[in-house]
Parts: structure tokens; sequence; C-alpha cells
């Protein structure tokens, strides 16, 4: 961690943005929540602002997570031949998963940014199988919309205790990000249901206008 953290003050968004993305790569001994928590730090510090570090570390996982999906879209089953995938998806495996995602690959993608051992494979096999760029970029951004505030909001109030604020994540991380997906869900109800309302009370007023207002004169009688 302390390596992580001498990085992010010299360069406090860019280089969370380049650890990011290279945490998204599998290639580091560092994990993302490292990475965010230490933004979090700074950000108490008063080396960078709270908005300006969530927009480094939304980047920077939406770009990581893109390569892997890009890579599984171009190399198709090539990837399966890549020792991290070898290892954890043999022809039985893959098989079963891939029939699982077809069916499920919605629910997978956003759930898979809560589950960081899933996760890799998950974004190859998106690519792989298809699923449009928007609808996994959708998916991926929801769930780091979701995350990475808390997790650099948490970086922040424990910044004298880092590895507090990682048991803290390990141990709320997902019913957080639950809470906040209900919230958001409310949100869109509520917004949804306010419009509703104002469309009923725009219909009726026309409604009533139309009854109010004074008949047309009869063209018949007129002509009488």
């Amino acid at each position: 961690m302390d390596g992580v953290l001498h990085l992010l003050e010299q360069y406090p968004g860019p280089a969370a943005f380049g650890l990011l993305v290279l945490c998204g790569l599998g290639l580091p001994p560092w994990s993302e929540e490292i990475v965010i928590l230490g933004s979090g730090y700074f950000v108490a510090h008063g080396h960078l602002e709270y908005q300006t570090a969530l927009l480094w570390c939304w980047c920077g996982i939406l770009a990581g997570d893109s390569v892997i999906y890009l890579l599984g879209k171009t190399l198709g089953e090539r990837v399966y031949r890549w020792p991290l995938l070898r290892r954890h998806l043999g022809r039985k495996q893959r098989a079963r998963f891939n029939r699982r995602f077809t069916l499920d690959g919605t629910k997978a993608i956003f759930a898979a940014r809560f589950i960081p051992g899933f996760r890799m494979v998950a974004y190859f096999v998106a690519g792989n199988l298809g699923m449009r760029y928007w609808k996994f970029l959708f998916l991926d951004s929801l769930g780091a919309f979701l995350t990475v505030p808390i997790s650099v909001f948490v970086g922040w109030y424990f910044a004298e205790n880092l590895e507090e604020a990682r048991h803290f994540l390990r141990t709320w991380d997902l019913p957080l990000a639950l809470a906040g997906l209900a919230l958001l869900a409310f949100l869109f109800w509520r917004t949804g249901w306010k419009r509703r309302n104002r469309l009923r009370t725009l219909l009726r007023l026309r409604s009533r206008r139309r009854r109010e207002s004074p008949s047309a004169p009869d063209d018949s009688r007129a002509d009488e």
C-alpha cells in the first residue's frame, strides 16, 4: 500500500487513473480498493478534490474494464488460451458459464463489479459473446457509480487508518452498493411518478377546457 500511496502523492489524479487501468488488466499486486481508498486519503489531506477524485477513479475503472471487453471481442476464442482464463475456465466450465451468461448476461456484468475474482472473466466473456459495448459500458458505469463514491468517502473518513477502511469496505461494500441501487431506483420511480401526475393534470385541464368552451355554430342551420 505504501508504494501506491507514494505514486498517488506525486500525481494524485493521473496516477489513480493509470493504476486502476492496470488493476482492470489484472497486472499489479494491488487492488482497485487500495487505489480508490488512497484517493480518498489524499482528498482528506487536501491534495485532491472529492469530485476530481471520483472522476479520475471512475474513468480509470471504465478504461481498464473496456480493454478487457475489447480483448474478448477482438481475440475471440483465443482468449481462453491465456493462462489466467485457462486456469479458471476449462471446456466444461466455459460451456456452462457461456450458457448462464447468455441467459443472465445483464445481471452478470452488473454483479461482476462487486466480485473481484469474477470480474475479469465476466468482461472477457461479455466481449467474446458479442454483448453490445454501450450496454456493457452502461452496466459497468452503474456499478462504478454505486461503489466509487462510497470507497472514496470511506478513504477520506478513515484517512488515518486505511487498513480499517479496507476492513469496512469488505464488510459493507455490497450492502451499501445495493442500498445505493435501491435509492437510485426510487429516484427514477419518483421522477416518473411526478411526470405521470403532471401529464394527467394537463390532460384533465385540456378536457375541462374543451367541455367549457362554447360550441361551434351549426352550419346547417345557418344555411337555412
